[in-house]
């Protein structure tokens, strides 16, 4: 008998810390509810609420292009100046020489994808190359001269206007395209070229 009243009270202490548990995991769960929606919405308060206050809380930018400026491959990077004004620089590769540029955007702000104008200077240059049949076309056939030996290198300075649209994520993340028009300094020998990339604003 004692025994039975053993297990029996044995099965009820179980049975209680049983209910106490779930009644403590049931009230921790509620209580990580609330202050998960307590922090979401204050992260959804502060979170700017256009575009142009965004691109001031996320200012800086960095990231890789293909074609464009500087050529076939380039880092750049990126500052706000203001939500409408960008200020962009970057180094770059030819493969078989080198490239820099420096431009400056004007955007028309739409809800993500805004397009831009832009200005822009390019420096494509190389001490000496073995290579003779470098890339973009519109270097070879526009910029070097026909037949020009490339061992004893080339310096190409470039001016350029360009439009482009970008789509800016709300998570910073960003991709563009953009087409320019490229004008030789001081043969103004020109072409046009494009480009595109991807930028990290934070």
């Amino acid at each position: 008998m004692n025994i039975l009243r053993s297990l029996y009270l044995l099965r009820r202490s179980c049975l209680l810390r049983s209910s106490y548990l779930r009644d403590h995991l049931a009230s921790i769960f509620v209580n990580i509810l609330v202050i998960g929606v307590v922090w979401l919405s204050s992260v959804a308060l502060a979170a700017p609420t256009t575009l142009d206050e965004f691109r001031i809380e996320k200012r800086f930018g960095i990231g890789v292009s293909a074609g464009g400026p500087l050529s076939t491959l380039g880092l750049e990077a990126d500052i706000n100046l203001t939500p409408y004004v960008t200020l962009s620089g970057g180094i770059g590769t030819g493969l078989d020489y080198s490239t820099l540029m420096a431009k400056t955007k004007y955007f028309l702000l739409g809800r993500s994808v805004s397009p831009y104008f832009a200005f822009g200077f390019a420096r494509w240059w190389t001490d000496g190359t073995n290579e003779q049949d470098v890339s973009p076309s519109v270097l070879r056939n526009k910029f070097l001269r026909p037949l020009q030996n490339l061992k004893d290198g080339f310096s190409v300075h470039l001016f350029y206007p360009a439009v482009g649209v970008q789509f800016l994520h709300r998570s910073g993340l960003s991709f563009y395209a953009e087409l320019q028009y490229l004008f030789q300094m001081f043969s103004l020998a020109n072409g046009t070229y494009a480009g595109t990339g991807v930028q990290w604003f934070f």
